[in-house]
């Protein structure tokens, strides 16, 4: 952690030169690598003093050149991811997608671009140079024990060991440029997903995995072989023991076996961690992932095969986000659209009024849905005008205060839902033919009209209108017809409501005159409807007078006297007396006067009995004057037919 901050702090305050700063720190690391090559040539080639004076200023030389060289190539090769660096140093990291992809394939393949380069230029610029003039300064070895003599080996051995010396300081350049680069790697990583898929062009993992094997191979068979070589050589062409030679042979082919162990392990210790580092990074992402943290991104730390995994695994979590947030906000809008739905149900059910529930339910449209206007039209007695009711902003008071309507057989959304029994949207206003505008509603840019259906019947149209195009999906529009539904539902229940509230108005009118007259009636038939009980009237007493009241008309008065306060308990008790004493007086009084309806009528019956029963005209006359007379106690009763033409 300590060193990844540094190289993230290192590579905030240099810029576009980090690249450049770690390119020559693994140059210098590189060299660590040419080690065994060099100490290959110094064991197997013998080199006179005028060469050694000569090499030992040129290979430093050729050494710092062919690293210039390699540096002034990196340099060129990325310019683009420079650019970019700065930019983010300097927090203004604005850029074009073609400069994003031109960037990431820049430092994508830098190292595999490095690493040819740096083959060629050290075969170039070391290794020819060197060998060109020990080959042009070599002699012929010749020994007393042969017959022939053969040309000293040393050119070999100078191609041999700079071999071993490219591939060591080639392949550990790569390794730690790849490891270096990696926080400019993430910071020039695009943001989108396909431009990191195509800008990516790292060596695959086979590529890598058989450049190392085969180097590995390589550089083992170049330090051993030349030295089994040379060593039989000397023991062909020069004096001294064998022994003595067969003791430096084992000596130094078990030290050059042991170096090229270790520089393998260092390389497979690099290789394994340019695999392992990523994976580790996949597997923290996919815990958090687990964990509910969709926001999470694996680190593009790799260009080969893992980083491809790491790529299209970002962009499937990507989509997994916005799929999840996608389903959020709808469930946010259907819950929305379905608190709207039962607020209306709560205002129809809490309201009679049809005034008052329109003025509710329209202003749920802007609070609810954030719509520019809502408004609900009302068939007039004619069906042929829609007269505006209700609409929300100052615009829909002003057509209020204005008695705004629509014929219905006109060329506007609202007459055409109301004729059609049927929505009427347009997602585009100004492509809607039918549609006319309103100079009051400028900002409309998508309109719907809804009929308001009670079974076959139409009572009119809710009309919305919206600032944004399209803004009316299906689950929008369901919503809207299950509301417009209910709006007219309950304008139904309101209608039907007040007409039942006239009805038992007049019924109760009817009572109450019925009440009055039969009373009024019975009052003048009885002088004395008044009964006291107690002692008279105290002087200091406490009065308490209860009405006693049927369908709201009062029938008389119970009036108590006593010497303490009444108590509300009192109250309520003689309360519900006059109560059943209303209730039993009207019952008695139906009595009676059913009774007396009754005698009349069986009086009645006699009457005409006895009538019907007369067969002259006389004794019809006599009969009816005789038993009015009778049943109704009149002192005279006369009965006179009058004949005379009134011409």
């Amino acid at each position: 952690m300590t060193k990844r901050f540094s190289l993230d702090r290192l590579l905030s305050r240099t810029g576009g030169r980090y690249l450049i700063i770690v390119i020559a720190v693994a140059q210098l690391i590189a060299l660590l690598g040419a080690i065994p090559g060099i100490l290959s040539i110094n064991v197997n080639a013998e080199f006179s003093e005028t060469q050694l004076q000569i090499f030992s200023w040129m290979v430093p030389v050729l050494i710092i050149l062919s690293n210039l060289i390699l540096l002034g190539l990196s340099w060129l090769v990325t310019r683009t991811a420079r650019k970019r660096l700065n930019d983010w140093a300097q927090a203004s990291l604005t850029s074009t997608p073609d400069e994003e992809y031109k960037a990431w394939r820049e430092i994508t393949s830098l190292t595999w671009r490095y690493g040819i380069a740096a083959g060629l230029v050290i075969t170039l610029v070391n290794i020819l140079p060197v060998f060109f003039i020990t080959l042009s300064q070599s002699g012929a070895i010749s020994s007393p024990f042969q017959p022939i003599s053969i040309n000293s080996p040393s050119p070999a051995y100078i191609v041999l060991g700079g071999l071993v010396s490219l591939l060591g300081s080639v392949i550990l350049a790569v390794l730690m440029i790849e490891r270096l680069t990696l926080p400019a790697r993430l910071v020039l990583v695009p943001n989108d997903f396909d431009t990191q898929l195509k800008g990516r062009f790292g060596a695959l993992l086979i590529g890598k995995f058989q450049i190392l094997i085969l180097g590995l191979i390589a550089i083992s068979v170049l330090l051993i072989a030349p030295i089994g070589y040379q060593q039989t050589v000397r023991i062909l062409y020069s004096e001294g023991s064998s022994l003595e030679r067969f003791s430096g042979l084992q000596t130094q082919s078990l030290f050059f076996s042991v170096l090229a162990l270790l520089l393998g392990a260092g390389f497979s210790y690099y290789v394994s961690k340019s695999v392992s580092d990523p994976i580790k990074d996949l597997i923290n992402t996919f815990t958090k992932i687990e964990q509910g943290d969709l926001a999470m991104r694996a680190p593009v730390t790799a260009t080969d095969e893992l980083g491809i995994v790491t790529m299209h695994f970002n962009r499937m979590v990507a989509q997994l986000e916005t799929l999840q947030n996608t389903l959020e906000q709808q469930v946010v809008e259907r819950t929305k659209q379905l608190t709207a739905t039962n607020e209306v149900g709560r205002v129809a059910a809490s309201s009679l009024d049809p005034d008052e529930l329109l003025g509710r339910v329209i202003k749920l449209f802007p609070e609810q849905f954030g719509y520019y206007y809502a408004a609900i039209y009302l068939l007039d007695p004619t069906d042929k005008w829609a007269e505006l009711k209700e609409a929300t902003g100052d615009a829909g008071q002003v057509l209020k205060q204005n008695h705004h309507r629509l014929e219905v057989d006109g060329r506007n959304m609202v007459g055409t839902a109301i004729r059609e029994r049927s929505a009427r949207i347009a997602q585009i206003a100004s492509q809607e033919k039918i549609r006319s505008e309103n100079p009051l509603l400028p900002y409309t840019r998508s309109e719907i009209a809804l009929p308001l259906l009670v079974g076959d019947r139409v009572l009119g149209a809710l009309n919305v209108q919206s600032t944004r195009e399209a803004d009316f999906d299906p689950h929008v529009i369901e919503t809207m017809q299950n509301m417009t539904g209910q709006v007219a539902i309950a304008l139904e229940n309101a209608r039907l409501y007040q007409e039942a509230q006239r009805v038992i108005k007049e019924m109760r009118a009817v009572q109450q005159q019925y009440l009055q007259e039969g009373w009024s009636g019975y009052s003048a038939q009885h002088d004395e409807l008044e009964y006291a009980v107690g002692d008279e009237t105290l002087e200091n007493g406490r009065q308490m007078e209860v009405p006693i009241s049927l369908r709201d008309q009062i029938l008389g008065q119970i009036t108590l006297e006593g010497n303490d306060e009444w108590t509300p308990d009192q109250r309520s008790f003689v309360g519900a007396v006059a109560t059943q004493a209303a209730i039993a007086l009207e019952n008695a009084r139906l009595v009676s006067e059913s009774r007396q309806m009754a005698i009349r009528e069986h009086m009645l019956a006699e009457i005409n009995s006895k009538i019907w029963s007369s067969a002259t005209i006389d004794g019809v006359l006599q009969t009816a004057v005789k038993e009015l007379g009778r049943r109704l106690n009149a002192s005279q009763v006369t009965v006179e037919l009058n004949m005379e033409d009134g011409s």
